[in-house]
């Protein structure tokens, strides 16, 4: 069992006691008394919601008689704007920045540590996550700060495996580290905020071949674990393909540099069998992607965690996933949500995976098999209804019959090319 958080967006400006927490004062026109009640839609994540989803995913395993074996989180920990609410509201030098934007990542942790003693926690880096700017690599003084506080949270690591995930993390956000609790299954935590197509349009060209070493590094962990007979999973923020939310007004949207999506690709085509799955986040939205091999055969799947933050209008959730003993495998997961619409908002277990949708067990076959009957079908009836439903954990206001096909296209076609092909949608892109 293990519990999966994405997209908190922890926003320490709404209160005084966080903020005196982080060794900073509010200007006098940032003021609050504090907040007893939860973010609202359009709103990140403050105190109480985080609080209480923390509190909430500590009693479900409770109250199910279960125990955490690790938490896996696919990053942006920072609010949107944090740069700019913090000169807003504290103001001051780049340096007292990097120490508070380091200082609430760790806050949030110490939170996360608190509520579930003793489990391990894998975290990604968002692309909210830097003292930078959005998207932009960090500080060595920011990836020191907050590397030192969830390398504590790894658990118990062999000496020379702790140094080297360390080491590049660092460097640059990525790091690998043994499973928890199943032998010979890596989980690879990768920093693909560098890889980002609207933000990074070199990447992966002739001018910036291998950002940060990265997929050097990736393809290194690769072969070892496939030499070894192993297995791995992937942790990220941004995922590969289409970018939906944004491609419904027309043109498509890459998430990713389209030449660094075709790296990954390649690498994932040389070692068949050793990725299990992948987890990311980003999107804000409860969802999967599946990824096809050189024959277009189905390669392995990326399961999309819902966000914490009710920013975009959705309600929050979280999910605990079940896990195989044997080689890391996704098997099932439930969602927990809190309908924020309602009169006194409570967590509630949205779904189960393979009850909703009539699988044994969540396969790669059986999410190629949803994927179509998702594509087949439409936002008001039979599968078509429940995946809307729970796209958005419960509010039903974003797919349409008009945007369908963008959206259940989007879980099987990764390139503009056979997107468009998909939509119907096919456009002339000569100059």
């Amino acid at each position: 069992m293990f519990l999966m958080l994405s997209d908190i967006h922890f926003d320490p400006f709404q209160d005084d006691a966080v903020i005196e927490k982080l060794g900073a004062k509010l200007r006098e026109g940032c003021h609050t008394s504090g907040s007893m009640s939860f973010s609202r839609y359009g709103s990140d994540t403050n105190y109480p919601l985080l609080k209480s989803a923390l509190e909430n995913a500590a009693a479900a395993a409770s109250d199910h008689h279960f125990h955490y074996d690790y938490i896996i989180i696919t990053g942006d920990y920072l609010a949107h704007q944090f740069d700019r609410r913090y000169q807003q509201c504290i103001g001051g030098s780049d340096e007292a920045y990097r120490r508070f934007a380091s200082g609430t990542i760790v806050l949030v942790s110490d939170m996360i540590a608190r509520a579930f003693p003793g489990v391990p926690v894998f975290a990604a880096l968002g692309n909210n996550d830097s003292d930078r700017g959005d998207y932009e690599k960090p500080s060595e003084s920011f990836f020191s700060g907050v590397g030192h506080s969830w390398e504590t949270a790894w658990g118990d690591v062999a000496a020379r495996t702790r140094s080297e995930a360390e080491a590049s993390f660092e460097k640059a956000g990525y790091y690998a580290l043994p499973h928890p609790t199943v032998p010979g299954h890596e989980l690879l935590v990768l920093n693909s905020n560098l890889w980002a197509a609207a933000h990074h349009p070199q990447a992966c060209s002739e001018t910036d071949s291998d950002p940060d070493g990265q997929f050097a590094w990736l393809s290194d962990t690769l072969d070892k674990v496939a030499r070894t007979g192993g297995s791995a999973s992937l942790i990220m923020h941004i995922l590969p393909g289409i970018d939906a939310i944004r491609s419904a007004g027309g043109q498509p949207v890459l998430l990713w540099n389209d030449r660094c999506t075709q790296k990954l690709m390649t690498q994932l085509n040389r070692y068949p069998g050793v990725i299990r799955e992948i987890y990311a986040g980003h999107i804000h939205r409860d969802d999967f992607r599946i990824l096809e091999d050189i024959p277009g055969r189905a390669l392995c799947a990326i399961h999309v965690v819902p966000s914490v933050s009710p920013v975009y209008f959705n309600n929050p959730a979280l999910e605990i996933g079940w896990s195989s003993k044997s080689d890391g495998a996704l098997w099932d997961y439930a969602a927990l949500s809190l309908n924020l619409s309602g009169p006194k908002p409570t967590w509630e277990t949205e779904y189960v995976f393979t009850q909703a949708y009539g699988y044994p067990r969540l396969t790669l076959n059986a999410l190629e098999d949803l994927s179509r009957r998702i594509r087949s079908g439409n936002p008001a009836s039979g599968v078509g209804k429940i995946y809307t439903s729970h796209y958005t954990a419960g509010v039903d206001m974003f797919l349409t019959p008009q945007n369908w096909l963008n959206y259940s296209c989007a879980q099987t076609e990764i390139t503009i090319e056979t997107f468009e092909r998909c939509t119907g949608t096919v456009a002339d892109h000569r100059p």
